[in-house]
């Protein structure tokens, strides 16, 4: 007798604990062609949830890099109740646009959402594959304290000393647990943020870990003045921001994000999908944030990741030196 295959747990997790798939859904799977094994083994267990309607969309390695959503792709993300989205790599200068501008289309339906971006099967089997339910309840407690706070602090021993108003924003949560119509997060998951008052940055914040697809092997320095960055230096990371600068103009400067990473199994890899989330680690990002309550709009949201933070909110210690209080 052969023994039964047993369904991975990422898949579970990503269509039962993560996205929820009801009897009845129209469901959408749209991943790049290295994830075409991962698209089947999503299709697979999604079916077995009777869905109404079982879409996938593959972008083929020949379309890279893409500059837009084919036009019938974008049209269906507004008639369909559930969608994952799955990239093994992404061109973050030139397909950041088609992303964002992607994203803007789901939002303009009912759909709840989930991302993951440079997945490989790794990130499945470890930050996929982590218990969802503790860092919803991790997250969902960490995002109720915040709440309401209006001023944040960030220092480092590398340099950092950053204050941003954070007044009459609200604070997010990306818990892997998406419900409700419109709900949107990323897979893996596991992080609060929100969207600071875009000329409130002043100061200095030196990024020591990442930037998105570049692991970091010296720190780089950015200056904010009113909420924009006037100034970097620090190798390959501020050679990576002036030319972000240069192609996405004066709106990628801006301040856009101050995040928090949540999710215990996350592990640092110069993938930001995962380097954000790293538990005891912050990030700031700079570009576009009206997606998620900000008002600057940019054709690219540039994460900087920051490891050893203390962070004060509204004067009080939240983390010291990486560690939770």
């Amino acid at each position: 007798m052969m023994d039964k295959i047993e369904t991975p747990q990422w898949v579970m997790n990503i269509i039962h604990t993560c996205m929820g798939l009801q009897r009845g859904e129209k469901v959408l799977v749209i991943v790049d062609e290295p994830l075409g094994y991962a698209r089947d083994a999503l299709l697979a267990e999604a079916s077995k949830t009777d869905p109404a309607e079982l879409w996938s969309y593959t972008f083929p390695n020949a379309s890279r890099p893409f500059s837009e959503y084919p036009p019938p792709l974008l049209a269906l993300v507004t008639q369909v109740d559930a969608i994952i989205l799955l990239f093994a790599s992404i061109n973050h200068v030139k397909e950041s646009p088609a992303l964002l501008a992607g994203r803007v289309a789901i939002g303009k339906g009912t759909a709840r959402a989930g991302l993951g971006a440079f997945i490989d099967q790794s990130i499945l089997d470890i930050e996929m594959s982590a218990d969802y339910g503790q860092i919803a309840t991790f997250t969902d407690s960490l995002e109720e304290r915040l709440r309401g706070s209006s001023t944040a602090h960030i220092t480092t021993a590398l340099g950092t000393d950053l204050r941003l108003s954070l007044a009459g924003r609200e604070w997010k949560k990306d818990t892997g647990i998406l419900r409700g119509q419109g709900a949107f997060g990323n897979l893996p998951a596991g992080e609060t943020y929100i969207a600071p008052i875009e000329d409130s940055a002043e100061g200095v914040l030196v990024v020591d870990k990442c930037l998105p697809g570049l692991l970091l092997s010296e720190p780089v320095r950015l200056v904010f003045e009113k909420g924009r960055v006037t100034h970097v230096e620090g190798g390959a990371g501020a050679e990576y921001l002036q030319k972000a600068f240069a192609q996405h103009g004066e709106s990628a400067r801006v301040v856009a994000e101050l995040g928090i990473g949540t999710n215990p199994m996350a592990r640092l890899q110069g993938n930001i999908i995962t380097d954000e989330k790293v538990l005891g680690t912050i990030h700031v990002a700079i570009g576009r944030n009206d997606f998620f309550g900000g008002k600057n709009v940019a054709t690219i949201h540039i994460d900087g990741v920051v490891g050893q933070p203390t962070l004060e909110i509204d004067g009080k210690m939240l983390i010291e030196n990486g560690e939770y209080l």
